[in-house]
């Protein structure tokens, strides 16, 4: 469970992390941190049809406000709940947190064409620096490789990040996508009709919280918030595909439970699998 000051207690929300699709350096297992290529032209075709796949994995997880487990509301017969007074009145609206380059953007794109679109530059993937976009047979020989490699990838990349620091990054950048959803979650209680009457606290939020990113993104919010835990290095997914579960937020911190790798329907085609670290 990871310790967090900063934002509120005793709070739930289904979450979604996707990678984004292959890139030509992913083709090529290439460390492709801060290089801001697009997605290979193919890859554009089959996130299309994965398009459904994964807008139903959000929306099987997507309750009303009066659905919420956690919730009492009591809903005054005849009216209407606020998930419907919303759409009706055109104010809701899923949101996804994407890291700003170019590939997660078009993943968040194609996935979901009609979600507004939130740039969260904390979420970016990790700074190789002098390894960036350079593949196991280039540095195949190199020292500084072979000193990452057997510090079991803790050391930091010559003049990029260390795990740790990439870690913490992406921690202080999943704080702000949380505060952000809670955010949007208490306006659009107060745009609801008034006829929700609320007996307790809100403790869960109506919407999946969405974020587009990267192989690493992933591993390194898995590692520090999957409960059970799991280590970083177990949580590689292939691009397109993700980890679903809910998150957790009590006095003692966040954590993601009763998660999943979403692997894609049988009979799916996928592109051939990436890099470990390249993403």
């Amino acid at each position: 469970m990871c310790k967090t000051e900063r934002i509120s207690r005793n709070k739930k929300a289904k979450i979604v992390l996707i990678r984004h699709g292959m890139t030509q350096g992913n083709q090529e297992h290439r460390y492709v941190g801060t290089t801001d290529e697009e997605l290979l032209p193919e890859s554009v075709e089959e996130l299309r049809g994965m398009q459904e796949f994964w807008q139903k994995q959000v929306s099987m997880n997507r309750r009303t406000v009066a659905d919420s487990v956690h919730d009492e509301i009591e809903i005054v017969p005849g009216k209407i709940t606020c998930d419907q007074h919303c759409q009706e009145n055109g104010s809701k609206e899923q949101i996804v947190y994407v890291s700003p380059y170019l590939r997660a953007m078009q993943t968040a794109d194609i996935l979901f064409p009609d979600a507004g679109k939130v740039e969260i530059p904390e979420l970016a993937e990790c700074r190789f620096g002098e390894f960036e976009y350079m593949n196991y047979a280039e540095l195949n020989g190199n020292p500084d490789y072979q000193r990452y490699i057997d510090s079991g990838g803790t050391t930091a990349f010559p003049g990029g990040e260390t795990k740790a620091e990439f870690t913490d990054r992406v921690m202080r950048g999943f704080e702000k996508v949380f505060v952000d959803a809670e955010s949007r979650e208490g306006q659009k209680r107060l745009r609801c009709d008034v006829s929700l009457r609320i007996e307790t606290a809100h403790t869960s939020l109506s919407d999946t919280i969405i974020i587009v990113a990267h192989g690493g993104t992933i591993m390194a919010l898995m590692d520090q918030l999957s409960e059970p835990h799991k280590d970083y290095f177990d949580w590689q997914v292939k691009p397109g595909e993700g980890i679903a579960g809910w998150l957790e937020v009590t006095a003692d911190g966040m954590q993601i439970v009763s998660y999943e790798k979403m692997k894609l329907p049988q009979g799916m085609k996928t592109v051939p699998d990436a890099m470990k670290n390249g993403a």
